[in-house]
């Protein structure tokens, strides 16, 4: 039987083969409980994301679009004290191919061939990928702000770009209100999405010879990562892969703490939020559509949800570029997460603490400059050799 989608709002399920984004009575749409996933289940013959397809919506082989994606490093950096998971080494550069792949081959199998998305843009790169390589006719709504790197990336796939004026919320209206006409391709609504980024998950289990990191630590805007690793690593439990759960680690920027201040005040669900700008554009959100799915994914995992400032944020990406991992902004969240994270003893600083890197540096040239020029003491520098 093909895995429901459950609304949350009125309770009715639709099976995850009809081609719908959200309820008709315009509920969020959840995926079902997951299922036991074993070692037994992996697809041996897979190199990446499809070998856990057994917990994945279902799609034939013959239909699954691949641009070559593959498990994505994770490297012990001793120097940074992390265990790094290089998602950025995704075809379009960020881990946002982890849902693409799965939710466009989903919509491909339901004969959807024209889509839209919105985007901050590594979700509408990612999309417009994947639509190229499904032959879906694609066009993403996004900011007039966003970097220019990003919009050169998304029309370079082919897709039509709708530059939006206003703030993330107002793309994002923008896309539902032309979802009548086209079908809506949500990184955010569709439940495929985040299924493809549980894969997330299952390879950390994978690549720690079948165990569980103590800590997950991630950018946090809509917070697909969280549910995505939570939803591997409840799979994994309830199988008995592992003899207890990682604690995830929600990182937002203290310019956009929807989740954090909910957190911190035990709310069930957050409230809109936003104390200036950020440089870490993909996770500017002032209220995440699965806000409350969130937290209670932090809370079982025994995690937190915390916020760092740009100070905190601009450091931290000096430290990873002076180790040479050249990426965005948003990916350095997470480093600085889990400075502040082992300073207050939250995080055992020997501990197997993985720091997610989500997005290229080559997203966000510009903003890289100018961050290393304000931060002219901190700009790593090479050790003159001897002579």
């Amino acid at each position: 039987m093909p895995v429901s989608y459950l609304c949350t709002h009125c309770g009715a399920s639709h099976s995850e083969d009809a081609p719908v984004w959200r309820c008709e009575c315009g509920g969020l749409l959840e995926l079902a409980e997951p299922k036991a996933f074993a070692a037994l289940d992996i697809d041996a013959d897979e190199p990446g994301l499809w070998r856990y397809a057994a917990a994945l919506p279902a799609v034939p082989g013959r239909d699954r679009l691949r641009l070559g994606e593959t498990m994505t490093p994770l490297f012990q950096n001793q120097r940074l004290q992390a265990w790094l998971k290089l998602d950025y080494l995704f075809p379009t550069g960020s881990y946002k191919d982890r849902g693409s792949a799965v939710l466009l081959s989903k919509l491909r199998t339901q004969g959807i061939r024209e889509a839209i998305e919105d985007s901050s843009g590594n979700a509408g790169a990612s999309i417009a990928a994947y639509c190229a390589a499904g032959d879906i006719v694609c066009s993403i709504f996004v900011s007039a702000r966003t970097s220019p790197a990003k919009l050169a990336q998304i029309k370079a796939y082919g897709a039509r770009l709708l530059l939006i004026d206003g703030d993330r919320s107002a793309v994002a209206a923008a896309a539902v209100e032309a979802s009548s006409r086209m079908f809506y391709a949500s990184h955010n609504w569709h439940p495929a999405f985040l299924a493809g980024v549980s894969s997330l998950g299952f390879e950390l289990w994978e690549q720690f010879g079948y165990e569980s990191p103590d800590a997950i630590v991630v950018p946090c805007g809509q917070g697909g990562l969280v549910l995505g690793v939570a939803r591997a690593f409840q799979a994994l439990e309830l199988a008995g892969s592992i003899s207890r759960v990682p604690r995830i680690f929600a990182v937002q920027a203290a310019a956009f703490p929807a989740i954090a201040e909910a957190f911190a005040g035990q709310l069930l669900s957050p409230r809109p939020t936003q104390h200036g700008t950020t440089v870490a554009e993909g996770i500017a959100c002032r209220l995440p559509v699965r806000g409350a799915a969130v937290l209670r994914a932090v809370r079982w995992s025994d995690g937190k949800a915390i916020c760092v400032t740009e100070h905190e944020i601009e450091l931290a990406l000096a430290e990873l570029l002076g180790c040479g991992h050249y990426v965005e902004p948003t990916s350095a969240t997470a480093l600085a997460g889990l400075r502040k994270l082992t300073a207050s003893g939250d995080v055992d600083p020997v501990g197997r603490n993985v720091v997610v890197l989500t997005g290229s540096g080559l997203k966000a040239p510009a903003a890289i400059g100018e961050i290393m020029d304000r931060l002219p003491a901190h700009t790593p520098r090479t050790i003159p050799l001897r002579t």
